[in-house]
């Protein structure tokens, strides 16, 4: 499914059944950071690297991710950061909600993880959360405001709980792999040296 049936976006989550689709708009302000330094702005995150990917045939399916694009657009996001992916302590995911997806999702993140260093920082030691789960699926604006969430958690030093997690999706592999689903309440964030 791709539409949630009762309305709810659940994130990773066992009882996952879709999206809530709605549309939105969402700006950031990108400016280099000498200049907003110099400028004495407001920063609330600095971004260091990114990736692009469009998976064409090797996607799972038309409105399913493929995991080695995702794999290679991860991948080439750390790269260009120039940091290990095990300095990484919270990745804001796109996991719309749906069995599949999320799944696929968290497998290309564990292998791009993995490509890029993570085995040296142990398990478990990344936080994974969504935005969706809060609003749903934002259309265009799904990318800018899962940006928003990260900057704000790291500019406030807080990981925020995913909202409607309780359980495991059984498609999402997390044993031995880098990540965890933040749950419970808000915890202070200190990121990693990277």
């Amino acid at each position: 499914l791709v539409n949630s049936i009762d309305g709810k976006v659940r994130p990773f989550d066992a009882a996952a059944h879709g999206t809530v689709f709605g549309d939105a708009c969402g700006a950031v302000v990108l400016k280099r950071l000498a200049d907003a330094a110099a400028d004495d702005d407001n920063i609330y995150a600095v971004v260091r690297g990114f990736g692009v990917t469009n998976d064409g045939a090797r996607k799972a399916g038309y409105a399913a991710p493929g995991v080695a694009g995702q794999t290679a657009a991860v991948s080439a996001a750390l790269r260009m950061a120039g940091v290990s992916a095990d300095t990484i302590s919270y990745v804001e995911c796109h996991a719309t909600g749906t069995l599949v997806g999320d799944g696929i999702e968290l497998r290309a993140l564990t292998d791009a993880f993995f490509a890029e260093g993570a085995r040296a920082g142990g398990a478990n030691f990344c936080a994974i959360g969504s935005v969706k789960g809060n609003i749903g699926h934002a259309n265009a604006a799904a990318g800018v405001t899962g940006f928003i969430k990260a900057a704000l958690c790291l500019h406030n030093g807080t990981l925020v709980p995913t909202a409607n997690y309780s359980k495991l999706n059984d498609k999402v592999v997390l044993e031995g792999g880098p990540f965890y689903v933040h749950e419970g309440g808000a915890a202070p964030w200190t990121p990693r040296d990277g």
